[in-house]
């Protein structure tokens, strides 16, 4: 009765620190925007297609560590310290600060991973340690012998757990369910005869409880998202309660075995494709290719809670050596995942995936500017969903020169990511009798639109030809540009084209900013002005 009457204090709780929460992210416009405008055509990783709230999972931190601390006397009957309760609460808190930094201002991967790392280290100093583990073939293994040996296993734990349910956080209810189903396994495991644990028992029912009242506004459609804090902190409860509970690190990987494998795979695939496997970005995730498969949302969770529920229970009727086993199983079950879409994909580039696989990607003409404005839209918003083609046309550059080092950088973008390229030949004769008597016109005026309009019509016509079904351009990329002159001109030539313009902001989610920080990583040519012989001159005379 204990147990039930915690559940629902906290359920009730978190549900309503997660309406009250939803308002104030909504007040302060802390949103995650989605790739592009509702009914564009453009696409991204992102399958929400309306700004939805974040730091949900302040609900859950405030929810689960209230309720902890009220009632601390459950969680301290057993071996556990003042100690290693301030510091698994500070842990938590240090994540939701780091999460709300990043929801906020969206930090670079080598910020946000800051935080996780402090919060690794409250633990530790907190006194959480690993003192002994389970030999799956008898007896057990200790590891008070090598004292760094605790910390770094922690470490590696900890931060691989809440990387596997940030990386997982890709569909509305996922990590949320996940966990809440983590949270009751755990619950059912601690309170068996053979391994009681009531303190972790106590623990483990907070964390169910606060997940389902969280999921109330996340299971689809999400009324609101759990958030970078929210993802981390649930794979820092579940990965510390394995840790404090005796070291019940199989369990938790039966819980989270799927979601795991699928993180190392991904980490895998990355590195064999030349990728960072922690600054790209894809749609290559199960929980993506389940979708693309058909599968709604709803469907797609299902097979995770699914996978979670059988696995985790099994790991409640296992010894140690079966718990092996089961692991053995879960990965045979991923390695079947792989072996499946690997032959889907194989099937579709053959030519030979009819209903099974997703209809095939339209045409798309990107006219492009440059490597650096190019790169990231295309790499993180049109390749996934398009069959992608650059088109390089840019005689209003100032010289030669100028002309040979952006196409430089366009050749090595193209060639690194296997994207057809058409070259224009370079014209600046041509251009500078069209701008005839727009010299000394100002940035983003008379001589601008004409220039837009030139580039644009070639890209239409070059579309028509080729029979392209969209065509855009990068410029839509940088602030420097009149963006609404640029969709204005495209719409209207579209209008009297078959091919459709591909109207999407490539400006949201700080898409200029994320261009310029993956040209600096791919070493790419970035220039400082924006082209033509008269913006170089304005440039100059504003420094």
């Amino acid at each position: 009765m204990f147990y039930f009457l915690i559940f629902i204090v906290t359920f009730a709780l978190t549900a309503i620190l997660t309406g009250l929460i939803r308002k104030v992210a909504l007040h302060f416009k802390i949103v995650d925007n989605p790739d592009s405008p509702a009914g564009s055509v453009a696409g991204g990783r992102k399958i929400h297609n309306r700004p939805i709230p974040l730091l949900g999972g302040l609900a859950i931190f405030l929810g689960y560590f209230s309720i902890l601390l009220i009632f601390h006397k459950y969680f301290l009957i057993g071996n556990l310290h003042w100690s290693h309760l301030l510091g698994f609460t500070a842990g938590g808190l240090i994540i939701m600060i780091g999460g709300f930094l990043d929801d906020k201002y969206n930090l670079r991967p080598y910020q946000q991973i800051i935080f996780p790392l402090l919060a690794i280290a409250a633990v530790i100093l907190g006194g959480v340690e690993i003192a002994k583990i389970t030999n799956p073939f008898g007896g057990v293994i200790d590891l008070r012998t090598w004292f760094f040996i605790s910390p770094l296993l922690i470490a590696v734990w900890l931060l691989g757990l809440m990387y596997t349910t940030k990386l997982l956080d890709g569909v509305d209810g996922l990590v949320s369910g996940v966990s809440a189903i983590g949270g009751v396994i755990i619950f059912l495991f601690t309170l068996t005869s053979r391994y009681y644990q009531p303190d972790i028992a106590f623990a483990a029912c907070l964390l169910a409880a606060a997940c389902f009242g969280f999921l109330i506004y996340n299971f689809n459609p999400a009324k609101i998202f759990l958030g970078e804090g929210g993802s981390l902190l649930l794979g820092y409860i579940l990965g510390v309660l394995a840790i404090i509970s005796g070291g019940k690190i199989a369990i938790a990987l039966l819980i989270m075995g799927v979601p795991v494998l699928d993180v190392a795979w991904t980490i895998l695939r990355r590195l064999y494709q030349g990728h960072n496997p922690f600054r790209f970005a894809d749609k290559n995730h199960l929980h993506h290719r389940l979708l693309a498969l058909g599968l709604s949302q709803k469907k797609t969770v299902l097979v995770f809670y699914a996978l979670s529920l059988v696995f985790g229970l099994s790991g409640l009727f296992l010894q140690s050596r079966g718990k092996l086993f089961a692991l053995i199983g879960l990965g045979g079950v991923m390695f079947i995942f792989i072996l499946v879409f690997w032959r889907l994909d194989k099937r579709t580039v053959n030519g030979t995936l009819a209903s099974v696989s997703r209809a095939a990607k339209p045409s798309l003409l990107l006219h492009v500017c440059c490597a650096p404005c190019a790169t990231y839209i295309s790499r993180e918003r049109l390749a996934e969903k398009y069959n992608l083609t650059w088109y390089f046309y840019n005689s209003n550059l100032d010289s030669l020169e100028e002309y040979q080092r952006r196409l430089a950088a366009v050749k090595i973008v193209t060639k690194k990511y296997h994207w057809p390229l058409i070259i224009e030949p370079y014209n600046p004769q041509a251009w500078q009798k069209m701008i005839k008597g727009h010299e000394n016109d100002v940035e983003r005026g008379g001589r601008c639109q004409l220039c837009y309009r030139d580039r644009l019509t070639k890209t239409v016509q070059l579309a028509k030809q080729k029979k392209f079904d969209f065509f855009t351009t990068s410029l839509l990329v940088s602030p420097y540009k009149d963006t609404e002159a640029i969709k204005r001109i495209s719409q209207g030539l579209a209008e009297q084209s078959p091919v459709k313009f591909l109207v999407s902001d490539f400006q949201a989610d700080n898409g200029y900013q994320k261009s310029q920080a993956l040209a600096k990583e791919l070493g790419l040519y970035r220039q400082k002005f924006c082209g033509c012989v008269y913006s170089k001159l304005n440039s100059k005379l504003k420094k």
